[in-house]
């Protein structure tokens, strides 16, 4: 459950924001996790388990919604653009 979620709110960063969102979200949700883990007495292994989970779900979720928001919108002009730049590449080398 909590990868889950940490995936849907990497996913939305990704859409959003800059890469450097992500270390205060991590040990934001760290934090969260280590404080509801002490109340409800789990093991520190269990939490740190947990919080690892919580940080990759985020950086995964963060890369699939960077992705997204690439795939969604890119201008036509950058795709022509970087047709262009692969032509004369392809030009220069023959």
């Amino acid at each position: 459950m909590t990868t889950i979620f940490s995936l849907l709110i990497g996913a939305v960063l990704g859409t959003r924001y800059k890469v450097f969102c992500l270390p205060p979200v991590i040990l934001a949700a760290a934090l969260f996790i280590a404080a509801l883990d002490h109340l409800h007495e789990v093991p520190p292994g269990s939490t740190a388990l947990t919080a690892l989970a919580a940080g990759v779900g985020l950086q995964i979720g963060y890369l699939a919604g960077a992705m997204i928001h690439a795939l969604l919108f890119a201008s036509p002009a950058d795709a022509v653009s970087a047709a262009a730049g692969a032509r004369d590449r392809s030009a220069s080398m023959s």
